[in-house]
């Protein structure tokens, strides 16, 4: 059975690798800890639990043993540094137009900042999320989306409202996945 890693140190055994399953659930607390604040936390565990999908492809796993000089069963699907933010934008958007679009803001944007709809080729959220990218080779269900935003949306602020929303749930992204990658690498930090 092949074991999925999120982040990697520079032992060659994977002994104190950080297993995927692990930071997506850490990343997920967290995040929801912080959007519970502003009555969010389920969209904050959405976010963080979905946001390094991306690095549940065999071209992920294959960049990160590589990256360590480690030939394993992964080795034969190398294709260079693979995009894995994108990934988990792109399938949360697929399953939910609406809260789906909110999300992906979020996880697209989670190592380089809020993308915009419409940009470059390279920065379009739009683009991003109709490329195709490696397909997800974890276990991962679809996700219960809210029915509802967190705030009662005023049609006269509404677009305001929503830009500072999806700003406030991408900073809870930000420092919990920060957190627990920092947690991972070096537990002395962290915390």
């Amino acid at each position: 059975m092949c074991i999925y890693y999120a982040h990697s140190t520079e032992n060659q055994d994977k002994s104190d690798w950080q297993k995927l399953s692990d930071h997506l659930e850490n990343v997920a607390k967290r995040a929801k800890g912080s959007a519970e604040v502003f009555g969010a936390g389920q969209w904050g565990a959405l976010a963080g639990n979905n946001h390094d999908l991306g690095k549940g492809t065999l071209s992920w796993q294959a960049y990160l043993s590589r990256a360590n000089n480690v030939i394993d069963e992964f080795a034969r699907f190398y294709e260079g540094h693979p995009i894995h933010a994108a990934v988990g934008a792109q399938w949360l958007y697929n399953h939910s137009v609406e809260a789906g679009k909110l999300l992906a803001y979020c996880i697209a944007g989670h190592h380089g900042g809020l993308p915009n709809w419409c940009d470059l080729p390279t920065a379009a959220l739009e683009e991003k999320l109709q490329k195709q990218y490696s397909e997800i080779n974890i276990s991962h269900s679809i996700p219960e989306f809210p029915e509802k935003l967190p705030f009662l949306p005023d049609p006269e602020r509404f677009g305001f409202q929503l830009q500072f929303f999806t700003r406030m749930l991408f900073s809870c992204l930000v420092d919990a996945d920060y957190l627990d990658t920092e947690a991972a690498l070096d537990g002395e930090k962290s915390d």
